[in-house]
């Protein structure tokens, strides 16, 4: 007999038209939370929550913190969580919610591999914040929800500005940890990111920079290897020539090669199994796929072949990489999913 999934809720929200935020705010929001549900939820949008009263739980998976006036959460899409407040207690939360995948998109000017790459590290795992901790980080939060709630003249772009500002100490929080755990095992260096030929992890400080330039910023010879660059991210699952990448450029195969290299530090086989591998995650880490299955969706001709150039860019096997603790959209998969439309 099948063993019945444990239940989970997907709680989703609409995004206000040319919004990339929304907030919950007010006295509807002292409530006595938990009450009434017994399961974990997610969102399709990040949510920011700051604790103004009340005691509680905050639990994250299997993590549990006590929350308490002061305290604040940033929780990516999809990560199950839940708030209980104390037995027969209220608490008052505000949150934000933020479409993160339109808002960078944005800022790196519609750079798909650079927009992809920051999102890879905003959405690495679930933070919580105790009373005190990060105060500029939740500045930027309170002003986010003051402009939300005044609404003046241009407080879209202000609360815009706000939010890649927010984002990108996000990163930064994630970049210190890994700095610090990279000095007690090099083997950290390559936990989660991809890192090339050069040695640069792509969710290094240089290349999230690179990413937010915009176009204006971007060297003649970068736009160059546009129509490449477009032509791969649309075919990474085919077998891709080098000829056909330098014709779409209008360059010699040994002209783009040199060019290719000269600006992404990475020959173009090694970019477009870049390219594969990254897809491999996003697929390893959302379904049930077996890893034969994402091999050659992927664009590997052979499993061998994947799991080498898995090992290489990422540090780990795959089915290592699939059970990390970041990687908590995968374990979705073992929930019966109840869809809501958000509170």
């Amino acid at each position: 007999m099948l063993k019945k999934k444990q239940e989970m809720e997907y709680r989703y929200y609409e995004m206000p038209e040319d919004s990339y935020v929304f907030a919950l705010t007010g006295k509807s929001w002292i409530r006595k939370y938990g009450e009434g549900y017994d399961t974990l939820h997610f969102h399709n949008y990040m949510e920011i929550g700051v604790c103004h009263e009340g005691t509680g739980e905050m639990i994250y998976e299997d993590k549990v913190y006590q929350f308490k006036p002061g305290c604040f959460t940033i929780i990516p899409p999809n990560f199950p969580h839940v708030t209980n407040s104390l037995p027969g207690t209220y608490g008052f939360w505000e949150y934000l919610f933020v479409d993160c995948d339109g808002l960078i998109n944005q800022v790196c000017n519609n750079k798909l591999d650079a927009a992809m790459k920051l999102l890879e590290q905003l959405y690495r795992k679930a933070y919580f914040f105790g009373p005190g901790e990060h105060p500029d980080l939740l500045e930027y939060i309170n002003r986010l929800f003051k402009e939300q709630i005044e609404k003046k003249p241009l407080y879209k772009s202000e609360s815009d500005a706000l939010l890649t500002l927010m984002l990108l100490e996000v990163i930064r929080l994630e970049e210190h940890s890994e700095a610090s755990e990279s000095q007690d095992t090099a083997a950290g260096r390559k936990k989660v990111g991809l890192v090339g030929r050069s040695g640069k992890d792509p969710q290094s400080s240089e290349a999230r920079e690179t990413g937010l330039k915009s176009a204006d910023n971007q060297k003649p010879e970068e736009e160059r290897l546009r129509p490449a660059i477009q032509y791969i991210k649309e075919h990474y699952m085919e077998e891709i020539y080098i000829g056909t990448l330098a014709d779409a450029c209008a360059l010699s195969e040994t002209h783009f090669r040199r060019l290719f290299h000269e600006c992404t530090h990475l020959s173009p086989l090694d970019y477009i199994n870049s390219v594969r591998i990254h897809n491999a995650c996003v697929a390893l880490r959302s379904t049930d796929k077996t890893i034969r299955s994402v091999a050659f969706d992927t664009g590997f001709t052979s499993v061998s072949t994947f799991e080498r150039n898995f090992r290489k860019y990422v540090g780990m096997a795959t089915h290592e990489w699939r059970y990390q603790p970041e990687n908590y959209e995968y374990k979705l998969l073992k929930y019966k999913i109840n869809t809501y439309e958000g509170w």
